[in-house]
């Protein structure tokens, strides 16, 4: 175990010189099949306290002038979910999961798809979701696999097989959707060892030039079906040197969707990366593009009790709500995630905004999800 006086040092040490550890998502639990695993990076805290608003640097305040307060804000708030795929979600009616979405609040729901070849749905679950959200007044934010990319063809052929998922899958659905979320964590796979990401040159260069061209037939092919439509590629911790690449290459992406937790916001401010508001950063690199954080929640620790990291995870969310709300360019901030998954391991069993007082039959809401629908 590192000593205390020792985290911050060893944790800075690693952005400059590797890049932070990342760890797979447990597989989902459906039925009949598993759905492709999403991946999120993992960073070790610095220290257990939040930056303060009175900290942020000067150059940061120059940079957030003007921006909105918290009583004209119309950011979006919303949470992910795996209805069609995970034991919780898929055992829990989609009218319910809906029903538990209003009651804290929260407009938006993003939800993992994956597709045939025809762009249709794999899941049965979809038609029965898509209503419940329509009837409830929650937006549905698709996040579409990449199925059929493939870094064995050329960049051509991957740029036709995302036009081909994309226009079948907007076509089919796009009367249903303002935003699409193309792919998830993409550059993980992408990042060359010992780089932290938030330069082009620290991904392998073919592979991300066959991931962009995907992304931009994907993206042209949603828009070719559903002209109003709008698209996001992601990325997290310091990564956003590969949604940079994307740019370059001729992506017509709309938005972005970070991926943010609590150790990124404990490590970020600390030199050497120096970026006390993320929200600050991605928006001065991307200045015409919307920011969304499509991921957002407090990591557990296991040396406290449960009621303090529930206690913890109420404060985290609150204050990066009143952080976004500050910044008029972040249109929407979704958590991870809306239930929690109690068989996972340590860290993916305790991301629920809802906790079960019996296993798949009954919710009992955290703090956070209190504070939410307080707010």
């Amino acid at each position: 175990m590192i000593k205390p006086q020792l985290r911050w040092f060893v944790a800075l040490a690693c952005v400059a010189n590797c890049t932070f550890s990342s760890c797979m998502k447990e597989p989902e639990v459906q039925p009949e099949q598993s759905a492709l695993a999403d991946t999120e990076a993992t960073i070790d805290d610095p220290d257990d306290q939040q930056l303060d608003d009175e900290q942020l640097s000067g150059q940061e305040l120059a940079a957030t002038s003007g921006l909105t307060t918290l009583a004209l804000s119309t950011l979006g708030i919303g949470a992910n979910g795996h209805p069609f795929t995970d034991a919780p979600y898929v055992q829990t009616r989609a009218s319910k999961q809906i029903s538990l979405l209003k009651g804290m609040g929260l407009n938006w729901y993003r939800v993992n798809i994956q597709t045939r070849s025809d762009g249709s749905v794999t899941s049965s679950l979809f038609d029965g979701l898509r209503q419940a959200a329509e009837n409830g007044g929650v937006n549905l934010l698709p996040m579409l696999y990449l199925r059929t990319l493939d870094f064995n063809k050329s960049e051509s052929q991957n740029y036709q097989q995302g036009k081909t998922l994309g226009s079948n899958f907007a076509a089919r659905y796009g009367k249903y959707f303002s935003m699409y979320d193309l792919g998830n964590d993409l550059e993980l796979a992408l990042l060359l060892s010992n780089k932290t990401g938030q330069s082009t040159s620290h991904y392998d260069k073919r592979k991300t030039n066959i991931t962009a061209a995907y992304l931009k037939g994907m993206d042209e092919g949603i828009k070719a079906k559903d002209p109003g439509a709008k698209t996001m590629i992601d990325a997290g911790w310091l990564h956003y040197g590969f949604l940079q690449m994307c740019a370059s290459y001729g992506v017509k992406f709309d938005a972005i969707g970070y991926h943010w937790y609590s150790d990124m916001e404990n490590a970020a401010p600390h030199s050497p990366t120096n970026i006390p508001d993320i929200t600050v950063k991605i928006v001065s690199l991307f200045p015409t593009k919307q920011l969304w954080f499509t991921e957002c929640n407090y990591r557990y620790k296991s040396s406290i009790s449960q009621s303090a990291n529930e206690a913890a995870q109420s404060k985290f969310i609150m204050s990066f709500v009143a952080k976004c709300k500050r910044n008029p360019s972040v249109k929407a901030l979704i958590f991870y995630e809306l239930f929690d998954e109690p068989y996972k391991s340590y860290q993916e069993a305790r991301y629920g905004l809802l906790k079960w007082a019996s296993q798949y039959s009954s919710t009992t809401r955290k703090p956070s999800a209190t504070s939410l629908a307080n707010r």
